[in-house]
């Protein structure tokens, strides 16, 4: 076990204070060690990746990484490895790359766009260039006294008007490059930027953009005076069918209950993974007994579906899934209606599982 941090404290001898850099360290010292207590309490492997997670927990942050294990151990009293790849995939993997992937195509974009405006400033150049041409010819062709002169001017003139159309032809081959060309880099840079919101392993809207999303349709709910649901979803016993079936089969259940959700919402409804096996659905407009009746559709289906193993032989058994929902109040902000709501989805895993908990209906 680490010393102490008690025993590595560093004294500035001016003052006797600690210095900012040795606090700064005596600071990690301490997390690192709170970080390999947490990875032996749990017993996740000694990896550089488990380390960055329970560092991050140990440090708070980010607040959302907290909050979700706490809730894994809450729920199930550890954290296993596939749960810890999960989290670390969230919050650490692609995060880096997809920002350079997005600052690479944004400068490429801008590029393009600087590319453009420097034809069109040269093209505006030339067009000058051509008029005082055309001025100066249009003076020489009033100045001509002999055939001889108005065909020479007028030879020039059409010099100047070949070059001019040469010019325009190049100049909007050019642009037409550049607006292919820019509207590749946009229809890119947009689906980097909704890959950034998107759940990578079940393809509904991750938990960064949840949060976003929610509290705009909050703001717009509040404004006009118009109800709203969330609902917290939670598929009972996830653990055993990991346990049982592997976590490749765990991967296709969540899949499977995400199309679902999603086949059943509609218009501005948001469906995001909020971490695990849990999910959200944020219902715009809508009262809380039609929110109800969505669940019990969602539950209905469920009941019905046969899941089964990729051969198509090994049924993997009936899958359940546990729901609470709650009504946005007046003056409510997200955090209170996010608690509510997981506190009635509490409520079902404890009544029974395989139930749908909810507010009463104003």
């Amino acid at each position: 076990m680490p010393p102490s941090t008690d025993a590595v404290r560093q004294v500035s001898p001016k003052n006797g204070k600690a210095a900012p850099a040795d606090l700064a360290s005596e600071r990690a010292h301490a997390l690192a060690t709170k970080a390999l207590r947490y990875a032996e309490a749990y017993g996740t492997p000694p990896e550089p990746k488990a380390f960055e997670v329970w560092y991050a927990f140990a440090a708070g942050e980010p607040e959302d990484l907290r909050r979700e294990i706490s809730t894994i151990i809450e729920k199930n009293g550890a954290l296993d490895n596939y749960e810890l790849n999960q989290i670390h995939t969230e919050f650490f993997s692609g995060s880096e790359q997809e920002r350079r992937h997005q600052e690479m195509l944004g400068y490429h974009l801008d590029r393009e766009m600087e590319k453009a405006a420097q034809r069109v400033h040269k093209h505006l150049v030339t067009n000058e260039h051509y008029s005082g041409s055309l001025k100066k010819t249009a003076t020489s062709l009033s100045a001509a006294s002999t055939p001889e002169q108005v065909r020479e001017t007028v030879e020039v003139l059409l010099m100047e008007n070949a070059r001019m159309r040469a010019e325009s032809a190049k100049l909007n081959r050019d642009l037409e490059q550049t607006r292919v060309q820019v509207r590749k880099l946009r229809s890119s840079l947009e689906k980097a930027r909704e890959n950034e919101f998107r759940d990578p392993l079940t393809n509904v809207s991750n938990r960064r953009h949840f949060e976003r999303a929610l509290n705009k349709l909050i703001g717009e709910a509040h404004a006009g005076h118009t109800p709203l649901c969330l609902v917290m979803a939670d598929i009972d016993h996830f653990k055993r069918i990991n346990d049982t079936f592997g976590h490749q089969v765990g991967d296709d259940v969540l899949r499977y209950f995400a199309a679902l959700l999603m086949k059943n919402v509609k218009g501005q409804d948001l469906v995001a993974r909020y971490g695990g096996e849990e999910f959200c659905i944020v219902l715009p407009q809508t009262t809380i007994g039609n929110a109800q009746h969505l669940i019990r559709q969602i539950m209905g289906q469920l009941d019905t579906a046969n899941l089964v193993m990729t051969n198509g032989k090994d049924p993997i058994g009936k899958v359940t899934s546990s729901f609470g929902i709650a009504t946005l109040g007046a003056g409510e902000e997200s955090v209170q209606l996010i608690r509510r709501a997981d506190a009635r989805l509490y409520q079902a895993k404890h009544a029974g599982r395989n139930r749908v908990m909810c507010d009463p209906a104003a």
